[in-house]
């Protein structure tokens, strides 16, 4: 057991470290120049982008072997030549889907996401977006070359609050499939109405089955709501997620009281800060971010994710 809690203790200064140390691009937002070289702003900055790969299925024919790795598609976008494999061609017919860790994407008036789709020839593919990487919303043909995407057109009027996407598919659409970099060739993928996301370990916050949080994890808390109250104005969701141990109800019941305890940990911390609407949502063992069939799996379910919605002017007043 005191492995895993040094485990706890690790993901959640790693977490609190990339927030801290990417923040101040953040708040600032950043510029990214386009295959074509036009500026691109991005408000999130350097976490604009997708950062994890869920999938990859080559199409057929493949495209050159050094031209096959998915992690190119990860991160800022970093092209210079279709020569040099920076980036990643998927193939004809290949599929593509990657996720957003520290952040997601959410419907703002204009252009949602930005895909750096490169090379000398403009491939179409196909995107679909998700909420959790099991239902698609399909968003339909993207011509290639640079793409802004609006995701306005298959979001839910009735859903009862803001929808957070973190998954997106693309697949190629077989437009060429001959040459050494076969089918769409994908640099990067970032939001541009991004919000935050960060996961703070349950085990380092609360003692076993215990939701009060522990004196030595509030300034953890600090450090966090210090960061949260540059934003200025948003609102906050905070979730409360368990392991499978433990009967629904049970776990439904925990996962509510720790994600109330750390809403009111930081409502006063952000007091007098800013301007703040608070959320809760209990998820019990209903949203597993792994399997549960190991310690260490169970111990990385037990979680509290703390997900920031800046207000729409938070984004303009970044814009030149």
């Amino acid at each position: 057991m005191e492995i895993y809690k040094k485990i706890g203790w690790l993901i959640l200064v790693l977490a609190l470290h990339s927030f801290e140390t990417s923040a101040q691009k953040f708040f600032e937002g950043k510029y990214y120049p386009s295959a074509k070289g036009e500026p691109i702003y991005m408000p999130l900055g350097t976490i604009s982008f997708a950062d994890k790969v869920v999938s990859f299925q080559p199409g057929d024919p493949l495209p050159l072997k050094e031209f096959l790795s998915p992690e190119e598609a990860l991160g800022e976008p970093n092209y210079t030549h279709y020569k040099e494999p920076n980036y990643l061609s998927l193939g004809c017919s290949g599929v593509l889907i990657i996720e957003f860790s520290d952040n997601g994407f959410i419907n703002m008036d204009g252009p949602d996401l930005f895909i750096w789709e490169v090379g000398p020839s403009r491939e179409p593919y196909n995107i679909e977006i998700s909420t959790n990487g099991e239902d698609w919303r399909n968003l339909g043909v993207a011509k290639g070359g640079k793409e802004e995407i609006d995701i306005s057109r298959v979001i839910d009027a009735n859903a009862e609050e803001v929808e957070i996407f973190y998954f997106i598919r693309l697949t190629d659409l077989k437009a060429i499939c001959t040459g050494d970099t076969i089918g769409a060739d994908i640099d990067a993928v970032g939001t541009i109405s991004g919000v935050i996301k960060i996961e703070l370990n349950a085990d380092v916050l609360f003692d076993f089955d215990k939701y009060e949080i522990k004196p030595d994890a509030k300034e953890n808390l600090i450090t966090l709501s210090d960061k949260i109250a540059e934003v200025g104005m948003a609102e906050i969701r905070i979730e409360g997620h368990t392991d499978s141990d433990g009967t629904d109800e049970y776990n439904n019941i925990l996962s509510e009281n720790r994600a109330e305890a750390v809403l009111q940990k930081l409502e006063t911390l952000l007091t007098d800060r800013g301007d703040y609407v608070f959320k809760t949502k209990a998820y019990g063992e209903s949203r597993p971010i792994t399997t549960n069939e190991t310690d260490e799996g169970r111990q990385q379910n037990r979680r509290v994710e703390i997900v920031v919605l800046p207000h729409k002017d938070f984004y303009k007043e970044h814009k030149k």
